[in-house]
């Protein structure tokens, strides 16, 4: 097994894949103490990543052969090859969502996996937001009672995401590996996490002609929680002003969180609000609460936040989801 109990810095840590996402994780790596390898096929990637403090390559087995941890935060339809040969190199793995395109062999890597002790951590950031732990915190403790319905809604604009880059040619826009329903597949994690494991019932998507790409834009999709609950979820790449919203309803009461704006309330049946925080944290501090306990899996066997099969559970909601609506297979 190629798991490292050494002292602080003997981690020897990989990043496949230098985009935004690559290097905000570089940073934090290299935040927490530990040196980082990279690799990307794009030149001035590599040369970003020198610029933070990291130590490029220009070959990906490099990261293969040199790291014991890898992150991968390649394009998406790169991800379950990615983790494949990371598992198959004997690394323990963080993994970007989504954690495939596809279900077909990934149980098999799940396994090997397991049966080598690798830690297969899915990058679902939103679990590590203080809005959402809290709002975890409340409904297990019964501060809501009896839980009735969820509704989460995404609204986004997609040309806003990253300046400077071209959406329509990037992984979004592609119809099997791109689109609104594994992009932001933060929402059926969230309602997962909040309410228990969850099956789709239904969806629906459409692409509204607004961004001039090919793959779905809008989509809204039914879960049953296997407590009976349902929750409905809406995303999009076109709202503006953009919304990430969170209500849960119970007998005690409704709560309603704004994700992005870091805000919680909690009505109780009268309306009046008997819970109201915020907090003035960032998701840059998620990102790196995320990757320290990456580390803990890593050096002391703490459990993922969201490991590989849970992750596994919500792309297969993904997929029914795409399915029901006619959306092409990867």
């Amino acid at each position: 097994m190629a798991a490292q109990r050494g002292k602080r810095g003997d981690l020897k840590f990989g990043i496949l894949g230098l985009g935004s996402i690559g290097l905000r994780h570089g940073r934090n790596i290299l935040q927490l103490g530990q040196n980082v390898l990279g690799f990307d096929p794009d030149t001035d990637r590599r040369t970003g990543f020198a610029e933070i403090g990291g130590r490029p390559t220009d070959t990906r087995e490099s990261i293969l052969d040199e790291c014991d941890n890898i992150v991968i935060a390649t394009p998406n339809g790169q991800h379950q090859n990615d983790l494949h040969e990371a598992i198959s190199a004997g690394c323990h793995v963080f993994v970007e969502k989504p954690l495939s395109h596809s279900t077909e062999g990934l149980e098999a890597i799940l396994d090997r996996a397991k049966e080598q002790g690798l830690v297969v951590f899915a990058g679902l950031n939103q679990r590590f937001n203080p809005v959402i732990e809290t709002a975890k915190s409340m409904i297990s403790d019964g501060t809501l009672g009896q839980i009735l319905w969820a509704r989460l809604l995404c609204g986004s604009y997609l040309p806003d995401w990253r300046a400077g880059d071209d959406y329509r040619t990037g992984y979004a826009a592609d119809t099997k590996t791109g689109g609104v329903l594994f992009d932001v597949i933060h929402e059926f994690d969230i309602a997962n996490f909040l309410l228990g494991s969850a099956r789709t019932i239904n969806a629906c998507t459409r692409n509204t002609g607004l961004l001039e790409i090919s793959a779905e834009d809008c989509a809204d999709v039914v879960l049953e929680h296997d407590s009976g609950v349902r929750s409905v979820l809406h995303l999009d790449y076109v709202t503006r002003p953009g919304r990430r919203r969170v209500e849960v309803a119970g007998s005690n009461g409704l709560l309603e969180l704004d994700v992005a704006g870091r805000q919680l309330q909690f009505y109780d049946k009268n309306g009046t609000v008997t819970h109201d925080r915020s907090w003035r944290s960032s998701a840059d501090e998620d990102y790196l609460e995320e990757m320290k306990q990456f580390m803990r899996c890593i050096t002391h066997g703490e459990a993922p936040r969201c490991d590989g099969r849970e992750a596994m559970r919500i792309l297969c909601q993904v997929l029914a989801a795409r399915q029901i609506s006619d959306l092409p297979s990867a």
